[in-house]
């Protein structure tokens, strides 16, 4: 790599390389933030599938997911099953809590964050189903925009164009490509759904 770029920088003048724009600290620190709340959110999701797993082992399909939102029904988890569930359920629900409560703390850091940049936020929130963790990746990762020369190319940036086959005269669009910043893939994909659901 090193001899590739040495090549590079003696066949093309200075002015004519790439200036890519080194993120600052505090882009560092909130693209920190967004892998941790995905992180946090993720293992939130492992912890009620395997607590949903061990009460549908023991026969309770009545508790479904959303039950684990309420903290008198998680109390009640104890009542319900038998003594080997119990042991399973204890273990897996301090896990949950666990995770419950640093997705929390992350949330409430992510909200500290964005009080920082009040009116750019206010823009970005103000699109549909945008909520605080998208215009947090938003911000993050793409900042103001600066150094995308059109949308066409922060579109490109974030993964959010189609897959393209051109054969002679037939063109063919497909599926959102896989490349780009995943961060931000990840949740505009998510706002987008939700905007479907409602």
């Amino acid at each position: 790599d090193s001899l590739k770029i040495a090549r590079l920088i003696q066949r093309y003048p200075k002015e004519e390389l790439p200036v890519v724009p080194i993120p600052t600290d505090e882009e560092e620190d909130n693209r920190r933030l967004c892998t941790e709340h995905e992180n946090w959110t993720k293992q939130l999701t492992q912890g009620k599938n395997r607590l949903h797993s061990l009460f549908t082992q023991a026969g309770l399909t009545h508790i479904t997911k959303k039950a684990f939102k309420n903290k008198n029904i998680q109390r009640s988890f104890r009542n319900f099953t038998s003594r080997s569930i119990q042991k399973g359920s204890g273990t897996n629900l301090k896990g949950f809590r666990f995770s419950r409560t640093n997705l929390k703390l992350i949330e409430e850091e992510i909200k500290e964050t964005l009080k920082k940049n009040q009116s750019y936020v206010q823009t970005i929130m103000s699109m549909p189903g945008i909520g605080i963790i998208t215009s947090l990746a938003i911000m993050s990762y793409m900042g103001d925009c600066k150094r995308f020369s059109s949308a066409k190319q922060a579109a490109y940036y974030s993964g959010l164009v189609p897959r393209v086959d051109i054969s002679g005269d037939t063109v063919r669009y497909g599926r959102i490509v896989s490349r780009g910043c995943h961060a931000i893939r990840r949740v505009i994909v998510q706002a987008a759904w939700s905007l479907v659901r409602c």
